[in-house]
């Protein structure tokens, strides 16, 4: 049987996820690429790849949470459960181990980001961490943390807080998180733990709160299910930062480029508006390669050995002439064909906002 590194590598191999190993250490970070966001490729390998560590021998050195969806994304597979509520935080991943190092025998701590160590966000997390009891983190444990700092500003505006918040910790060898309650216990005096609120009955109600300058909330279910709920203003705003638009859409596909650059800016809750507008640029983009193709075929037929003038005096008045004049030339319009799609710019807005 292959070894989970194997595994994990393959993955890598096909483009479903993305890893960097560690500078000195036998360490290599996996996490899901936008490829596998864009086209809703989650399986445990994937899920787990948020962040995931592995040495060569394929044994889990780090495991912080696994991906976790909009509760709007996934509503048949919300438990009813018991839960708890926690804020959500706007900032970068940050992720806290002791490693073994086989070379020298000595625990040497590591913090990365979610899919680097050596990541700016990675460097200056570690800088904070620093100067925090971070020796009172246990060895085995994958301690999992907000990086908040102004240079790294998402949407919501911490002013000049520079902070490592503490999101949650995980027994690295089993996957068992470990109790709010303990955390508060052992941690709760040096270390900044993340808000959790006091909601009980229903978190349903969360969905229409539209706090100011805030993220949202995640839902931890007792079997350790995990929802985000953001709110529409931070949703909004999140979109304008972006700054991506159907041009910057159709520019990529005219030029043949991927639009994994596009994607790494865009969040989770326009991948549809990214897909649907992608599917219809490439809808209208091949109807008129396939309309400029059946006239050029009618008039071929209708000529036969005819010269060019005659061919196009035969096709003058088409509006997609040429094209029609590059297929007879044995060549593609492709390029024509991206110019008259060329959509009207829009920003990626709810229409009834």
């Amino acid at each position: 049987m292959a070894n989970c590194k194997e595994t994990y590598d393959e993955l890598v191999r096909e483009g479903w996820l993305i890893s960097q190993v560690h500078p000195t250490l036998d360490l290599t970070i996996y996490n899901y690429s936008q490829k596998t966001q864009y086209e809703g490729r989650w399986t445990p390998e994937t899920l787990a790849a948020r962040g995931l560590v592995l040495n060569s021998k394929g044994q889990v050195v780090a495991r912080p949470f696994e991906k976790f969806f909009n509760a709007s994304e996934v509503p048949g597979q919300i438990p009813d459960l018991p839960f708890e509520v926690y804020e959500k935080m706007d900032g970068s991943l940050g992720i806290f181990f002791w490693y073994v190092d086989d070379k020298t025998e000595t625990l040497q701590p590591v913090f990365a980001s979610r899919g680097s160590f050596t990541s700016e966000q990675a460097v200056r997390g570690w800088k904070m961490l620093q100067a925090l009891p971070y020796q009172d983190l246990a060895y085995g444990h994958t301690h999992i943390f907000e990086i908040i700092y102004p240079e790294n500003r998402i949407v919501v505006n911490y002013g000049n807080e520079e902070k490592l918040v503490l999101l949650g910790v995980i027994e690295t060898a089993t996957g068992q998180e470990i109790a709010r309650k303990n955390i508060e216990e052992h941690l709760g005096t040096s270390f900044n733990l993340v808000n959790k609120y006091n909601v009980k009955e229903s978190w349903e109600h969360l969905r229409s709160q539209n706090e100011p300058n805030r993220e949202g909330y995640v839902i931890r279910f007792n079997n350790g299910f995990r929802v985000k709920v953001k709110f529409e203003e931070y949703v909004r705003l999140h979109r304008i930062v972006t700054q991506v638009s159907n041009v910057s859409i159709w520019e990529k596909l005219k030029n043949n480029e991927p639009l994994d650059e596009l994607l790494e800016r865009v969040p989770d809750e326009f991948f549809d508006w990214v897909r649907m507008t992608e599917r219809e640029l490439h809808y209208k983009h091949t109807d008129i390669l396939w309309e400029a193709h059946e006239e050029f075929e009618r008039v071929t037929l209708r000529l036969g050995e005819a010269n060019r003038k005659e061919y196009a005096l035969a096709i003058k008045d088409h509006p997609l002439k040429s094209i029609i004049f590059r297929f007879l030339d044995k060549r593609d319009g492709n390029d024509i064909a991206w110019k008259m799609v060329r959509p009207t710019w829009s920003k990626p807005f709810k229409t009834d906002e």
